[in-house]
């Protein structure tokens, strides 16, 4: 069982990860970038975003090329490489991935991959949890998986969940952005695409605006949709 460690995840979710490796009896091999996010993010002055594709430095650096690494090192013709994205999870998926088999190329390897989730809802993930009697991942009740918190598609409501809940994580994010903002060539700030749609200049500008509400209607910002992109492999 491969688990990309983008450097910038929910430290609960790195913890589940490993006791979903033992209740599956497999063996755990996690990948990394060659540079944390935070490295990255300090290095190019900016938070990345979904367009134009170049600003998307999250998924290619954190995900892509690790993967086509790990692949071209240890994937063997007639190897099965078994994904667990669902057409529901974003727009991109609905619309791209039709098959549950398909052939996926990583540079220059040619992978057969099996997608045995791509058709199951809500209601049947839950069922089939409870059936197998699959670990729960305490984050999963809000509502996201916590693997990735670069925020290139990230709503603003599901930032300020963050926010209120992962203190540690939160300090984290905060300090990346005073790394950025720092490091901006044009002077101008840097925040989160959609925090800055919703007019805050920093992801520390929103973060003492969401600390200063009482209740979850008050720091949700009725704008944007979440991420419609594929970060999936």
């Amino acid at each position: 069982m491969v688990f990309i460690d983008t450097t910038i995840s929910i430290r609960m979710t790195q913890d589940y990860v490993k006791r979903y490796a033992e209740w599956l009896n497999a063996e755990l091999v996690v990948i990394r970038p060659e540079q944390t996010f935070a490295e990255y993010a300090t290095k190019y002055g900016m938070w990345p975003a979904l367009q134009p594709p170049r600003f998307r430095w999250c998924y290619y650096k954190l995900k892509l090329r690790p993967t086509i690494k790990y692949i071209h090192e240890n994937y063997s013709k007639g190897d099965l490489l078994v994904l667990g994205v669902r057409k529901s999870e974003s727009l991109f998926r609905d619309k791209f991935y039709t098959s549950t088999f398909i052939e996926r190329k990583y540079g220059s390897v040619v992978t057969k991959v099996w997608l045995p989730l791509l058709h199951v809802d809500n209601n049947m993930l839950e069922k089939l949890v409870d059936i197998y009697g699959i670990p729960r991942n305490p984050v999963w009740k809000f509502g996201f998986s916590g693997e990735c918190l670069c925020l290139a598609g990230s709503a603003p409501h599901k930032v300020a969940m963050v926010m209120r809940n992962f203190p540690e994580e939160t300090q984290e994010l905060l300090s990346i952005d005073d790394a950025i903002n720092k490091n901006r060539r044009n002077g101008k700030p840097s925040a989160p695409f959609l925090i800055h749609k919703a007019g805050f200049k920093t992801l520390r500008e929103f973060y003492n605006f969401v600390m200063s509400q009482t209740t979850l209607d008050q720091y949700i910002i009725p704008y944007g949709k979440e991420c419609s992109g594929s970060c999936m492999l």
